[in-house]
């Protein structure tokens, strides 16, 4: 476990061996991949409930093919959350901190 996870491991949601956040800890948790230049991947929105766990391809963005600079990716992350549901969890997919 890093450290950013580790900061987290109180507010995680796991469901099907996901690590899922809510739209707050998200945000959150991309401002600390931003101060340890951690690079973002992509995000995948997900409805839970109780019982269900239902992924959203409309409230999920993938960077992983593209050729953008991390700092236009942490400014396209913000855009995105901007007019997500607060009843939205998210995972965060990240390079992975060595």
């Amino acid at each position: 476990m890093n450290r950013i996870e580790k900061l987290f491991k109180d507010r995680v949601v796991q469901r099907g061996g996901i690590n899922l956040y809510s739209k707050v800890d998200a945000l959150n948790f991309i401002k600390e991949c931003e101060k340890d230049q951690v690079y973002i991947l992509g995000v995948d929105g997900f409805y839970i409930t109780e019982d269900k766990t239902e992924p959203s391809l409309d409230n999920s963005i993938d960077f992983s093919l593209l050729s953008v600079n991390r700092d236009r990716v942490f400014l396209m992350l913000k855009e995105f959350f901007n007019n997500k549901e607060e009843s939205l969890f998210f995972e965060i997919i990240y390079e992975e901190i060595k």
